[in-house]
C-alpha cells in the first residue's frame, strides 16, 4: 500500500505537486494538484490521468475510492493547477 499523501508533497518523478486539500460537508476531499514543469496542455491529455492518480492518493484507502472527478483547472505561471473531488465507498 501506498503512503497517504499531504500538502506540498511531490510524485515519484518530481513533475506533480499536491497544492491544497480540503474537506467539504458532504465528506468529499478536494485537492489540488500542479504540473511543475509549465508545459501547458496537460489537462485533458494522459497526464490529467496522472493528476487523478496522485490526487487519489492524499484519501486514506484509495482502493475505496467511488470517484475522483474534475470541479476546477486553472493555468499560473504557466502551470496547469486542476482541483479533484474525490470521494470514496462508505465502509
Amino acid at each position: 500500500m501506498s503512503k497517504l499523501l499531504h500538502i506540498g508533497d511531490f510524485s515519484k518523478d518530481g513533475l506533480l505537486q499536491i497544492t491544497d486539500t480540503s474537506w467539504d460537508g458532504n465528506g468529499t476531499l478536494k485537492v489540488t494538484v500542479r504540473e511543475m514543469i509549465g508545459t501547458g496542455g496537460w489537462v485533458g491529455g494522459v497526464p490529467l490521468k496522472r493528476m487523478r492518480r496522485l490526487a487519489r492518493r492524499a484519501i486514506s484507502h484509495p482502493d475505496r475510492t467511488h470517484s475522483s472527478r474534475v470541479i476546477n483547472t486553472f493555468t499560473d505561471g504557466g502551470c496547469d493547477h486542476v482541483t479533484f473531488a474525490v470521494s470514496r465507498l462508505e465502509r
